[in-house]
């Protein structure tokens, strides 16, 4: 599950293409520049004026170019970014629910070899003194206290 989410991601990340974007940011700026001086001027003129007016049509119709532009991109970056935190949510979740699992299994495969060493001892006769079997409320407390403790371990191991 975890590695289509991440090749989802990644197709969606090559969907936002920079060197695209920047390409036909280009190409509209040149066009721009190519109407203005195509209609306006046959050449590059020596009055401020001109410049000031071809710095006005420029800025008039490339800003609001380059701004639907920025804001197409920062939508897309957006999603992908919030499809990236779902899917570390997702991966952690999993994360907890195995480390829960591995310590219910630890603690029974404790149960088990404790067994197993009272059954040899009995088998040999050297128990010291008789053990009061669980009652199930005492093994349900038993797996809870197991599960918090992995839980207080797996904390301290990843804080350091």
């Amino acid at each position: 599950m975890n590695e289509n989410s991440n090749k989802k991601i990644n197709a969606d990340s090559k969907n936002i293409n920079t060197k695209r974007v920047i390409v036909v940011i280009c190409l509209i700026v040149l066009g721009v520049v190519g109407f203005y001086f195509a209609n306006f001027h046959n050449g590059l003129s020596e009055k401020n004026e001109v410049w000031g007016a071809f710095g006005d049509y420029f800025g008039g119709i490339l800003n609001p170019v380059i701004a639907a532009f920025a804001f197409y991109l920062i939508a897309k970056t957006y999603e992908l970014q919030k499809r990236e935190l779902k899917v570390s949510t997702d991966a952690q979740k999993n994360q907890i629910k195995l480390a829960d699992l591995t310590a219910l299994l630890n603690s029974n495969l404790t149960r088990i070899s404790l067994f197993e060493s009272e059954k040899i001892s009995l088998l040999q006769g050297t128990l010291p003194t008789p053990i009061k079997p669980l009652t199930e409320n005492d093994q349900r407390r038993q797996g809870i206290s197991d599960i918090a403790n992995s839980r207080r371990h797996a904390n301290e191991v990843s804080m350091s």
